[in-house]
């Protein structure tokens, strides 16, 4: 998980001198939907691209971040992080997997469950989705962590909810 705010150069996508082949299909693959969602586009040293995600509708949201490293897309938000693709075969097929999390990240079909023990140390996350038992159960790897609260959240910080485990 990124702990500080990123610097990199803002990428408009008119040269896709030193970006990798990948990372330019994800780019446009991403960009109309990005453009819709305000999204920010930076280039970083070793050819890859980071899309930033901060608010939605003129609303402030928890960040998103999604960047291109090793022909993977890493998607990052609410203290859940995945790399995709999962199923896909090509970048286009990731950027749809990643368009489809986000999305129901955004619109409630699924929350983060952020796990910590008594001393606020991190024991894992997971995604629950809508329907799910709340407060979910922390996996088996995280039990060894010892968590004593959860925290379910959305795009919205003043609608996260915390429960004992």
């Amino acid at each position: 998980m990124r702990t500080s705010k990123p610097v990199g150069t803002p990428f408009t996508g008119e040269s896709k001198e030193d970006i990798d082949q990948w990372s330019f299909d994800v780019f446009g693959a991403l960009s109309g939907w990005a453009d819709a969602l305000n999204g920010r586009w930076t280039q970083w040293g070793d050819g890859y691209l980071l899309l930033e995600i901060d608010s939605l509708d003129g609303t402030a949201i928890e960040p998103i971040m999604i960047d291109t490293a090793d022909e993977e897309l890493r998607v990052e938000f609410g203290y859940y992080e995945t790399d995709l693709p999962e199923e896909a075969a090509d970048a286009e097929g990731a950027a749809r997997e990643a368009i489809k999390l986000v999305s129901d990240w955004l619109n409630g079909s699924i929350r983060t469950a952020v796990f910590t023990n008594d001393a606020g140390h991190w024991c894992g996350s997971m995604i629950v989705e809508s329907g799910e038992a709340i407060p979910p159960s922390p996996s088996e790897g995280m039990l060894s962590f010892n968590p004593t609260k959860v925290e379910l959240r959305g795009p919205q910080r003043q609608h996260w909810k915390t429960y004992p485990v």
